[in-house]
């Protein structure tokens, strides 16, 4: 009886992994709600990895009637040089609302590796999407968005990079009297980030969720064990963590579907 259990149960997981792997491309709208008065929605994108949206994923995007789109790394993916699908995904996107994009590792090693493609991909983007690299720009009178790049080095695999000696100041004269937005692609910098500027608002991506989640364990696949990492869901009360909307190399995820966040504030 017991074997008959253990086949079972395996059946199901492999099922389930099966279901997951088709379902990959069908994007949760996870929703998150700050509370913070200022009456703006935005949707928050990150780790495309050259992936298109598909038409129900565009459909709903437009139907959440979002102020701003926050897309915070990782569209593109720099093992391939081609950004068609990336691109594609962008003009979608800038027909929504207003695009506001940093740069995560992928883009920063793309435009090493193809500068001349990175600078065409730059050339051929909509005029109201946004490049963030080490910049900022005014929403409204109220609102600034910053979008922070990061050094290479940050996001050597197998350990998180120390930035306690890391005391530059990529922005001046900060607005504390504004709601201040950061898109920053590493979720793990977060002390480094506090450093940079007052934020009212981080969001990052960059860990795909973990990629397998389990039950009161969370995410469980990492380059970099024996750390507590920011995977996933609302920190602090400010810093949104998505798990990501395409995949990259690893096809696989585990009750850890892709998503896209919808963030009321």
């Amino acid at each position: 009886m017991e074997k008959f259990i253990i086949i079972g149960a395996a059946l199901l997981i492999i099922a389930y992994l099966v279901y997951e792997y088709f379902q990959l491309n069908c994007r949760r709208f996870t929703r998150i709600d700050l509370k913070t008065g200022q009456r703006l929605k935005a949707l928050l994108l990150t780790d495309l990895h050259n992936k298109c949206l598909r038409s129900a994923d565009l459909e709903r995007a437009a139907a959440e009637k979002p102020d701003m789109i926050l897309l915070a790394g990782d569209m593109i993916t720099s093992g391939d040089r081609s950004f068609i699908n990336a691109l594609k995904a962008v003009n979608d996107l800038c027909k929504i609302a207003p695009v506001y994009f940093s740069l995560g590792n992928h883009e920063l090693n793309y435009r090493d590796k193809f500068e001349g493609d990175w600078k065409d991909f730059l050339s051929r983007l909509p005029e109201n999407c946004h490049i963030l690299d080490d910049d900022h720009i005014s929403f409204n009178e109220h609102v600034e968005i910053y979008g922070l790049s990061l050094d290479r080095r940050m996001y050597k695999k197998g350990r998180i990079f120390d930035t306690s000696n890391c005391n530059e100041t990529i922005f001046s004269n900060v607005n504390v009297d504004r709601f201040n937005i950061l898109l920053a692609h590493n979720p793990d910098l977060y002390d480094y980030y506090e450093k940079q500027i007052p934020s009212d608002l981080i969001v990052s991506g960059h860990l795909h969720g973990g990629f397998v989640r389990l039950p009161f364990v969370g995410g469980i696949v990492f380059s970099c064990y024996g750390v507590k990492h920011r995977v996933k869901g609302l920190y602090d009360g400010k810093h949104i963590v998505s798990s990501g909307a395409g995949e990259h190399r690893m096809p696989l995820r585990l009750f850890n579907r892709c998503e896209i966040v919808v963030i009321s504030f």
